[in-house]
């Protein structure tokens, strides 16, 4: 595994993953063209099995010490393997305190091509915690085999963990930049619509009306040269917003599109919310994946500057299966120190601090989180800073965990900066 190796020698945690967390029980997506079915029933138990305990691999553990030698000597050995339709899931190892869990896991395909660099896990869930992410942080194409990284927060418990996987992406591809022929000065003023609250699939953003606004069905056919299975379907301006809708593939949830405003000096201007959700044939809303509605915020803006483009995302493989295995992690208790500090919408009340990072408690309902920053200070004078943020509020409790890439020691610490406010610990 040199190669994966290599491809780890320095894995940062992703400085926007407070953005990324997936909330909820589990991600649901769904399929697109070109589909792996794995038999399930009565060959589930002919083509599974379990190991548990078996020797880890040599490889996979210097993987794991070249992340972070101090994070791989507090990750409790897990080794559980279950096998499904050819593709291996390895359980390697986790830890966990208790707001948070990082499990780390391999996924290797013994039969075939499925599995590549662009892997990315999309149907899966966790049996404990609200907030989920995943990345791939690794892969070795000689043995097929994907490093992946999962994240739980605020669900920790002494508890059996289980981790499934249902399906997952590969032989991924992005197009840049893509264009499309028309001219924003050109586009006009529109009646909106109400779009029902039954019919959302998903949605990004927040819209300050409180409900959700879309153009009435149109029939444009705008399409662009690069990518022809998308259109867009009406353009029009309300109220200084500029709507873009556009028409995707029949409850495709894989293909889609992040799309923008941007002038000749580079300037992006992004959409202030978007909606997906369903037309039927005669153009009603209803609850599928088959429009997307962007809705860009335009006032004081001269839109003969600007260019709508997008960045489409592709995927040839889509595969389905059934990985699932439990185990059970010890908690990593932190220590705690009084702090009071007044955010606006909450008040912070408690430091908590744990190896995985720094944990501020409080109660309100925190909306406001990019401006914290947070300075850990230790005792021989060198400074840490914490940038990585998770935030979740559950029932009027507010926890905001800045992440740390290296183990934190409590009996190291002397005093923790937040937004310039010093805290003896």
């Amino acid at each position: 595994m040199d190669k994966l190796k290599e491809s780890v020698k320095s894995i940062p945690l992703p400085q926007d993953l407070h953005k990324r967390a997936k909330m909820g029980v589990s991600q649901v997506k769904k399929k697109r063209k070109k589909t792996w079915l794995i038999p399930s029933v009565a060959t589930v138990f002919l083509a599974s099995s379990i190991t548990v305990g078996a020797a880890m691999n040599d490889d996979v553990k210097n993987l794991l010490w070249r992340i972070s030698p101090e994070i791989a000597a507090l990750l409790e050995p897990i080794e559980s393997t279950v096998e499904y339709g050819g593709i291996k899931m390895e359980i390697v190892s986790a830890m966990q305190d208790e707001d948070m869990a990082v499990v780390y896991v391999t996924m290797q395909d013994v039969e075939g091509n499925r599995i590549d660099e662009t892997l990315d896990i999309y149907d899966y869930s966790m049996s404990k915690g609200r907030s989920f992410t995943v990345e791939r942080i690794g892969f070795d194409p000689t043995t097929k085999t994907a490093f992946v990284r999962f994240t739980t927060f605020n669900g920790s418990s002494t508890d059996k963990f289980k981790l499934k996987i249902r399906s997952f992406l590969s032989d991924k591809s992005v197009l840049e930049d893509v264009t499309f022929p028309l001219y924003l000065q050109d586009v006009e003023k529109q009646q909106t619509e109400i779009l029902p609250d039954d019919t959302i699939r998903g949605s990004g953003g927040e819209s300050p009306e409180g409900d959700a606004y879309v153009l009435p069905a149109g029939i444009l056919n705008i399409q662009t040269q690069l990518y022809d299975r998308m259109q867009i379907t009406n353009i029009g301006l309300h109220n200084d917003k500029l709507y873009v809708q556009t028409e995707w593939p029949a409850n495709n949830a894989i293909e889609h599109g992040e799309f923008y405003l941007v002038n000749p000096a580079g300037q992006k201007i992004l959409p202030t919310v978007s909606y997906s959700y369903g037309r039927d044939e005669q153009g009603k809303p209803i609850y599928a994946y088959n429009y997307e509605e962007n809705v860009f915020n335009v006032k004081d803006i001269n839109l003969a500057e600007y260019e709508l483009k997008a960045k489409i995302y592709t995927a040839d493989q889509y595969v389905e299966g059934d990985w699932e295995a439990s185990f059970k992690l010890e908690e990593m208790r932190g220590q705690s120190v009084p702090f009071a500090m007044d955010f606006g919408d909450w008040v912070a009340k408690e430091l908590k601090i744990s190896p995985l990072g720094l944990t501020i408690i409080g109660e309100g309902n925190a909306t406001e989180t990019e401006e914290l920053t947070a300075t850990i200070v230790k005792k021989d004078g060198s400074h840490k800073e914490l940038t990585s943020l998770v935030s979740f509020t559950d029932e009027n409790q507010v926890k905001l965990k800045l992440l740390s890439e290296d183990p934190l020691k409590p009996e190291q610490i002397k005093s923790i900066i937040i937004n310039g406010f010093k805290v003896n610990f």
